[in-house]
């Protein structure tokens, strides 16, 4: 019988399975539990192959699996074993989108083994869930693939027709509105969504990405794109699971986005017993000089306003990685005269040694051998366990940035050391940025910063390239990550629009939207809007503070919408133009939408609301013509159909709360 390297099921669940025989020419197949989706496996030539359709439609025809071995490679294999099974089972997230999360699917695991010597063995488990289908190759414990290495995968997505794709090709790069043919996808980012046609809608997503490097798309043929390792080679070590490859699958748009649960279904449940310091909420981020006094006011505003944390970026330990003498001497030659004004006298030198269990003091360059940035400097006086023991009376966690290149084996710094140490100074929430994420070593490195960071109760929000893969089940106090083109890239309102129908189906992203920035004529409730549209535990809000003279009535909308929830619903998904959702917390539930450059009426029907229940809704809408917001209240009940006005680059936020107790 073929080893099971699964993963455990929660105890509710119900798991069967059954050895079958199989015939050479036999095509094994793996239905979801409503029957619309289906992934199944064929062998040609003693090669897999395996197609997918969802409700009869074909999405993927004749399309290659397998791994391709630097040393001798894969010879004709023939299938020796095969189980199926069922799974039910429940989760609730600890921070997420929705209070019990259901586990429902069938399963295959197929064992291929070589028909010659040395008779080497390849399993590959599909899953097929009413959400989407999956697969991922399973290797047994076997001598003869210890420490061999593959260069790449022979997997292939062989899509049935040319459909249109809403590709990028690089993390921070921008979304388009308009569809890219399949065909012409060169070289672009999971995850991918697609327009099946009809309204259908797949995303090709990665989760679990543990054990081997994470994967760009390129094109190896007629409608084929192929993962491609991002740098390096996979070395193996058995038995192993590798990443979990496949599509959510939706009838419409929408649906994508009430279906995304999937990627943290592939997931591993959660990893840390004790989770009931995990502490989401909302960040203020970058708001004024990097100053005691500034910090403080900062951690005023929080507390008033029910923002849980204040976050000091770049530069509080001075340079984000250590500089060499060669660096310091070309920041020498090459400042501008205002910079050698400023730094005259000042001992700058003893910030540039990237260490962060140490606070700088006086100021700090920022890129080494970047010319054009030796005109930036901070300036940093900041009386560290003054500002912490602050926040701490007010009840305001403190969060700080490091850089991930300063630590081992990439810089200087010890990881476990420099999170005891922030740790112990009381420090709760941490973001490091620039980490590495693109080789097996990488990703290894990365999952053991996230368990180190549990093991001494810090919570994250990883910046730049790494993309979520649904880590956030098994390590709950990863609330967010970047990996995404955010406000910071000075998107136009299109890529903002396009952002739920893509990057947010395989995991929260830190967008950093600075509200009340106007940038392009954003209203104040296109911006708070992203509070609801984009789901995440941490919700960085830049430069909040600074705006306090713009507060209006949607202040009441900041201060109660929280970061966790408990159900979802999609009212309107025009991906580009127009996304409004809904999400609840509790009994309450909160309304955000966003509109593009046209002005529109939308009709809001309030059906997802608990039926013969009477509502208070507090709506706030756009003053014509302005960037202000304007708010009113009306009763309730989830047969009313409510209408907005919406803005060019304007939004609707709106809380919604029963009338009555329960």
């Amino acid at each position: 019988m073929f080893a099971r390297h699964l993963a455990c099921f929660a105890i509710a669940a119900l798991w069967t399975c059954w050895p079958i025989s199989v015939r050479a020419d036999e095509i094994l197949t793996c239905t979801s539990p409503d029957g619309q989706n289906v992934i199944a496996l064929k062998l040609v030539d003693g090669q897999p192959q395996y197609d997918v359709t969802c409700a009869g439609q074909a999405v993927i025809r004749d399309a290659a699996l397998g791994l391709n071995l630097d040393a001798k490679p894969f010879g004709a294999f023939e299938v020796i074993d095969t189980e199926t099974g069922s799974a039910d089972s429940t989760w609730k997230p600890v921070v997420g989108e929705r209070e019990i999360v259901r586990d429902h699917y069938r399963h295959l695991l197929v064992e291929l083994q070589e028909c010659a010597a040395p008779k080497r063995r390849l399993g590959i488990e599909f899953r097929a869930y009413d959400e989407g289908v999956a697969f991922r190759y399973v290797l047994p414990r076997q001598s003869a693939l210890d420490g061999a290495t593959v260069s790449s995968e022979a997997t292939e997505f062989r899509f049935a027709e040319d459909f249109g794709a809403y590709p990028i090709s690089s993390t921070e790069a921008h979304y388009q509105e308009t569809t890219t043919p399949i065909n012409e996808c060169e070289s672009v980012l999971i995850p991918l969504t697609i327009e099946l046609g009809d309204g259908a809608m797949a995303t090709l997503i990665e989760a679990h990405v543990a054990n081997q490097p994470p994967c760009t798309l390129k094109k190896q043929a007629e409608c084929t794109l192929r993962p491609h390792f991002r740098k390096g080679k996979l070395t193996l070590a058995t038995p192993e699971t590798l990443t979990w490859r496949g599509f959510i699958l939706a009838p419409n748009v929408a649906g994508l986005i009430e279906r995304r649960y999937l990627v943290e279904n592939l997931n591993p449940p959660c990893a840390i017993a004790d989770t009931s310091w995990i502490k989401p909420g909302k960040f203020i981020d970058r708001s004024g000089p990097i100053e005691t006094e500034n910090i403080k006011r900062n951690m005023d505003f929080a507390a008033k306003h029910n923002i849980g944390y204040v976050h000091i970026d770049w530069s509080w330990y001075g340079t984000e990685r250590k500089w060499s003498d060669e660096a310091i001497a070309h920041f020498r030659q090459h400042m501008p005269e205002s910079t050698r004004r400023k730094l005259q006298g000042q001992d700058w030198i003893k910030n540039t040694q990237g260490n962060p269990m140490t606070v700088a003091s006086g100021y700090v360059p920022y890129l080494q051998f970047l010319t054009r940035f030796y005109g930036s400097l901070s300036y940093i006086d900041v009386d560290m366990p003054e500002v912490i023991r602050y926040g701490k009376a007010k009840g305001i966690g403190l969060s700080l940035y490091v850089n991930g290149g300063t630590l081992k084996p990439y810089g200087d710094h010890d990881v476990e050391l420099v999170w005891k140490t922030l740790s112990g100074w009381g420090v709760t929430a941490l973001k490091p940025g620039f980490v590495a994420c693109n080789s097996q070593e990488d990703i290894q490195w990365l999952r053991r910063l996230v368990a180190l960071a549990a093991k001494y109760k810090l919570v994250l929000n990883i910046h730049d390239g790494y993309i979520a893969d649904g880590m956030r089940r098994t390590y709950p106090n990863l609330l967010t990550q970047e990996g995404g083109g955010g406000r910071e890239t000075n998107p136009p309102v299109t890529h903002e629009l396009m952002l739920p129908f893509t990057r947010h189906l395989i995991g929260t992203h830190d967008h950093t939207p600075t509200l009340y920035s106007g940038q392009d004529g954003r209203t104040k409730l296109y911006e708070l809007a992203q509070l609801v549209v984009y789901h995440g535990a941490r919700q960085s809000i830049r430069r909040a503070y600074g705006s306090r003279q713009q507060f209006g009535p949607e202040m009441e909308f900041l201060e109660k919408v929280p970061t966790v929830w408990h159900d979802v619903a999609v009212l309107k998904a025009e991906p580009g133009d127009c996304v409004v959702v809904a999400r609840r917390s509790g009994r309450r539930w909160f309304v955000g939408g966003m509109n593009d450059e046209e002005a529109r009426q939308v009709r809001l029907p309030l059906d997802f609301l608990e039926e013969g229940t009477p509502y208070r809704a507090t709506v706030f809408t756009d003053v014509a013509g302005s960037r202000d917001a304007r708010r009113t209240v009306i009763q309730a009940t989830s047969t009313r159909v409510l209408e907005a006005a919406l803005e060019p680059r304007g939004g609707v936020a709106i809380i919604i709360e029963p009338t009555a107790a329960p």
